[in-house]
């Protein structure tokens, strides 16, 4: 078995059964670091019976019956899962779900209210490969960076879908990696507390555990690169989700973009369908090294969708 498979199997025996707020390499015993393997998350007291708890338990398995029956999500019908905390204060948590040893997506949950510890609510999933906050992906980036076999600590940083990724220090230096992508991106920490401090772009959702998708709509993927529309082009209007629905369902090709970390980064994708639920919450999907879907509300809000000639 090469190394970093048994990095991530280790890894995910801890995370399935605590909920951390940061990893570390510090505190790995000298016989164990003939493999590259981190130290146990940092531990808050009652992180075991939260993500023990029967309710967090079952509502995880209801929207994972609930999405395995979507295409792109067949896999999540024999599968696992796995998950930790999103960080202090967050009252939020990322779902790895494996299939057959391989990771097949993923779900981000938050408390519907944090005064009520069993009352829980899907602020985003996806499906594929390459999940948000992959152990995987972020092996790889510590490999590339140098840092495996170095001393270092790991925090996720989750604002909302388009504000994730974790913070690794070594040295007194600071890197920041996409969680989903594993790309070092060019910000500093005054870009995450800028960030960190404007609450009104939260991506709040009120879609339950008992809720299920009343409609879908399925578009072919294509590359968001081939015509480039967002540099001199209109963003498209819509006054509703029903207007963009009807779009979507005549299979138009929409590029979703969106301008991050005070202008540094942007964000381009293909927009390949949508998921509305029974509470009428609409999921836009998006192809990003996989599918994400992500609250429509939300993402109007961030912005801009543009048309595409096929």
């Amino acid at each position: 078995m090469d190394k970093a498979k048994l990095w991530v199997i280790s890894l995910l025996l801890w995370t399935s059964l605590s909920l951390p707020s940061s990893l570390s390499s510090a505190a790995l015993p000298l016989a164990a670091q003939t493999v590259p393997v981190p130290a146990a998350m940092q531990t808050p007291p009652d992180s075991n019976s939260i993500v023990q708890a029967p309710s967090f338990m079952e509502a995880v398995q209801q929207w994972m019956k609930q999405l395995s029956a979507e295409p792109g999500y067949s896999a999540w019908k024999q599968a696992t899962w796995s998950g930790y905390s999103l960080g202090p204060g967050t009252h939020g948590w990322i779902v790895l779900i494996q299939s057959d040893g391989r990771d097949a997506g993923y779900m981000v949950i938050h408390a519907a209210d944090p005064a009520n510890p069993n009352k829980y609510q899907l602020t985003e999933y996806g499906s594929g490969g390459k999940p948000l906050f992959s152990l995987q992906t972020l092996y790889r980036s510590l490999v590339q960076l140098e840092l495996i076999h170095s001393s270092y600590t790991v925090q996720p940083w989750y604002v909302n879908p388009l504000y994730a990724l974790w913070i690794v220090e070594s040295g007194g230096t600071y890197y920041y990696l996409d969680a989903i992508t594993g790309e070092s991106l060019p910000i500093g920490q005054l870009d995450l507390l800028q960030k960190n401090t404007d609450q009104a772009n939260a991506a709040d959702t009120s879609l339950l555990s008992e809720h299920t998708i009343k409609q879908r709509q399925a578009i072919p993927s294509f590359d968001p690169y081939e015509k480039l529309p967002w540099i001199q082009g209109v963003p498209a209007s819509f006054t509703s989700f029903t207007e963009l629905q009807g779009e979507l369902q005549q299979q138009r090709r929409l590029i979703y973009t969106a301008e991050l970390y005070q202008t540094k980064t942007r964000m381009v994708v293909a927009v390949i369908g949508f998921h509305q639920w029974s509470n009428d919450e609409a999921f836009l999907l998006l192809e990003q090294d996989g599918h994400r879907a992500i609250p429509y509300s939300f993402l109007s809000q961030s912005g801009n969708l543009f048309r595409s000639s096929p």
